[in-house]
């Protein structure tokens, strides 16, 4: 251990309440007030789900001082993989963005099911925003989602799996003296099916 550096360890238990949960040959662990180093991550480990036993490894790409990447990979026993990306940016002090992607492939199906359901499918996800300068500003977030089924079997929050609603809204203002003026496209989805969405803001067919 070298205080305010680093840590390492060799041939590491993990131990909780003197039960041994997680094994490593080699351990790295920054101790830096604002550490960014490239390097993988703790992997996760899943006895019991509703989609069986699962296994999670992950790998944290500090790519340099305005952008990072996290890739996670889960493996379940119902012969299903999972993949989360999450790619970072602030390339200057007024801007900053969020892009991330979450794709299941599904290929066993729920458990109990005859035949066997299967719900593949892709969730993406960006936010960001940007002074623009000259009083110029812009918000937004874009939400997708390849079918609900997907969401409601794959989503690890409760408020997404039983909600029907996916919104995306961007915004562009810009403000001087006693004035405002705001640009906003927006963006609803909502499913009525867990195969396709139905119906959109105005009630009308989006397939």
């Amino acid at each position: 251990i070298i205080p305010g550096d680093r840590a390492k360890g060799y041939k590491s238990w993990f131990i909780l309440r003197r039960f041994p949960i997680f094994y490593a040959p080699y351990f790295y662990h920054s101790l830096e007030k604002q550490p960014r180093h490239s390097g993988f991550l703790i992997p996760n480990l899943v006895p019991r789900s509703q989609r069986g036993f699962m296994v999670g490894l992950g790998y944290y790409w500090a790519i340099n001082r305005s952008y990072d990447l996290t890739y996670r990979f889960f493996d379940y026993n119902t012969n299903a993989f999972g993949h989360h990306v999450d790619f970072r940016g602030k390339p200057n002090d007024k801007t900053d963005y969020d892009f991330i992607l979450y794709g299941v492939q599904d290929r066993g199906g729920i458990p109990g099911t005859s035949p066997p359901q299967t719900y593949s499918g892709l969730n993406i996800y960006f936010a960001g925003r940007s002074d623009l300068g000259n009083g110029w500003h812009a918000l937004g977030f874009v939400n997708y989602v390849s079918s609900f089924g997907f969401r409601q079997v794959w989503s690890d929050s409760f408020n997404e799996a039983i909600g029907s609603e996916i919104h995306s809204r961007v915004f562009l203002d810009k403000s001087w003296s006693s004035y405002t003026f705001d640009l906003v496209a927006d963006r609803m989805e909502n499913y009525q099916t867990i195969e396709a969405p139905l119906l959109n803001s105005k009630g009308e067919s989006n397939k």
